[in-house]
């Protein structure tokens, strides 16, 4: 009884883990580049341990946690340093000591005329230095599909590079949509992705989609709990048949 018990109470663990990832992906819907995570699960005994340890009942647990970085939707705003990456790809931004990589393009030119994030961290070039854009000002800013900036149609000779990486696996959160980069993995500057100017790329959160597995993650939660109930109910009989016998 005590390990058909504790399978269930494995699997509601683990189905409430879930539901926490679920809540953290709605909750994001709206946030700039924002790439939802999706959990996976796994048997902890395999093949002949779950009959020799586990007498035929299993227990479960969360394998691991994994970004999605499908494309997002983007979304029109019409602001000239609002910039969009159109494929895979990463903006390349350094802040408090650090390098991390982001989707979220929402950029402005400070009283220095450096190129920043919301966060005020530099976004970075090809070189990885500061992207520096003297006399902004006042100037009309255009983009091209390349990254290239002209202040007035004039160049400016600065360009917002597009890095990729080598193992995406390695990239890890760090909050507000930006990412680090673990060792093992290294990021080099593409130019065969698209910046659209004028855009921001949404969270690649489909309501729906997250709606339903909410659903089913609570019902497979409910299950274990009931499951879990039912066989503290046998316990409870056994020791009372024990003691009458």
């Amino acid at each position: 009884m005590v390990s058909g018990k504790y399978s269930a109470l494995s699997g509601a663990v683990s189905r409430e883990q879930a539901m926490a990832n679920i809540s953290n992906n709605m909750a994001n819907i709206d946030t700039t580049g924002f790439k939802k995570d999706r959990i996976s699960f796994e048997a902890l005994l395999k093949g002949s341990q779950q009959m020799a340890n586990g007498r035929g009942i299993n227990y479960s647990r969360i394998r691991k946690i994994g970004v999605d970085f499908s494309q997002g939707p983007l979304r029109e705003t019409g602001r000239d340093l609002d910039v969009a990456i159109s494929g895979k790809g990463f903006f390349k931004i350094r802040g408090n000591g650090e390098t991390f990589f982001s989707r979220n393009g929402s950029f402005y030119v400070d009283n220095n005329g450096l190129l920043k994030t919301a966060d005020n961290f530099d976004v970075l070039d090809g070189s990885s230095q500061p992207i520096q854009l003297a006399g902004a000002q006042g100037k009309k800013i255009h983009i091209d599909e390349a990254g290239n900036i002209s202040l007035d149609n004039i160049p400016s000779g600065q360009k917002i590079q597009v890095f990729t990486v080598s193992d995406q696996t390695k990239l890890e959160k760090a909050g507000n949509s930006l990412f680090t980069l673990q060792k093992g993995a290294t990021s080099q500057p593409t130019d065969t992705t698209v910046i659209i100017q004028g855009n921001l790329e949404g969270s690649n959160i489909n309501m729906v989609e997250e709606m339903t597995m909410m659903i089913n993650t609570q019902r497979r939660f409910d299950a274990c709990l009931k499951v879990e109930k039912n066989y503290s109910n046998l316990s409870e009989r056994q020791n009372e048949l024990g003691t009458v016998a």
